[in-house]
């Protein structure tokens, strides 16, 4: 009787126990993560081509005369009455160029042309009379001439002439009525004949004595040869910093005096070769090397530079034209 009662019991629990069991909420099914392509790397390349480089040096100038003339009063000192010319133009020798004031040496000098005059007048009155009054009538003449002769000089001494045909390369700064020092500069002939380039910058002093060298000027290119130069000019020249350039097409009808120019001097230069930017080259101690893009991997190469200049290189080991370079 006891069994009986036990069995109908323990099979009720089981029942209770798996009925529970259906009614626990079930748990969702994990999903996976949708698969993604990798960003594609976008590169800023060069392709290698070819071309030419050469290594230059630029200088810069004016055109000069090869010799000119200073001109002053010299030891004499006054003040201007006159300038006859201005800068840049052309006078013939003989031109007067500038005077002092003058005026009282003028009147001086007509006074005694005057007195000359008279002094003659007399001499010719006395040809008739005794030897004695002919003589004293000389004597008179000669010493109105001497006095002549001062009156005019004094006169000269306040004038300034052109001793040579050539332009007026310079020109004092002064106004009328000025007072002048002895030995100022007042003008400056140069001749006009002869021309050079005349070069002071640092930059000039790296071309050779002896260079041929290429000019532009007035969009004309010229040609012409390196000859004089700073490092074998005397310590104590007036010009020592300066390169001078010689040119046969330098034609004084056609190129004005202080005209610029820009020089170019070719140190080295190669044609037809594999040329590429320097910001394109890295350095790892004493290796140069590039960075090639082969099948869309990004690939270190080695390469030799040859001629290079402040923005380029040639490549004479280690590139190929149409290959690609990442920046």
């Amino acid at each position: 009787m006891r069994i009986k009662r036990v069995l109908p019991l323990l099979f009720s629990s089981a029942l209770i126990m798996l009925s529970g069991c259906f009614l626990l909420p079930q748990e969702d099914e994990y999903l996976q993560p949708p698969l993604r392509a990798p960003d594609r790397i976008e590169y800023v390349t060069f392709e290698v081509t070819r071309g030419n480089i050469s290594d230059d040096v630029r200088g810069y100038g004016t055109v000069d005369p090869r010799s000119g003339t200073i001109i002053s009063f010299g030891a004499i000192s006054g003040r201007l009455k006159a300038l006859h010319f201005h800068s840049g133009q052309n006078v013939e020798e003989g031109d007067l160029l500038a005077e002092l004031q003058n005026d009282d040496l003028l009147e001086a000098l007509q006074r005694q042309e005057i007195y000359t005059r008279l002094a003659e007048i007399d001499f010719e009155r006395y040809r008739g009379y005794t030897r004695l009054d002919r003589e004293a009538a000389q004597l008179r003449l000669d010493l109105s001439y001497l006095d002549l002769e001062k009156a005019r000089e004094a006169v000269e001494k306040t004038r300034v002439y052109a001793p040579m045909s050539g332009n007026i390369s310079y020109r004092v700064n002064l106004k009328i009525d000025e007072y002048i020092e002895p030995f100022l500069p007042i003008y400056t002939i140069a001749d006009v004949s002869n021309l050079i380039l005349r070069m002071s910058d640092d930059t000039a002093s790296r071309v050779p004595l002896g260079a041929e060298v290429s000019f532009l000027m007035d969009s004309e290119v010229y040609y012409g040869t390196v000859v004089q130069i700073p490092s074998l000019n005397p310590g104590d020249a007036r010009d020592k910093n300066i390169t001078v350039i010689e040119s046969d097409s330098l034609d004084p009808e056609r190129i004005r005096i202080g005209a610029r120019f820009t020089m170019v001097y070719t140190r080295a230069s190669s044609e037809n070769a594999i040329v590429i930017q320097n910001s394109l080259i890295r350095q790892e101690g004493n290796r140069s090397y590039v960075i090639l893009l082969e099948n869309n991997v990004p690939v270190e190469r080695s390469i030799v530079i040859g001629l290079s200049t402040v923005t380029h290189s040639e490549i004479i080991e280690g590139l190929q034209e149409g290959e690609i370079i990442i920046q």
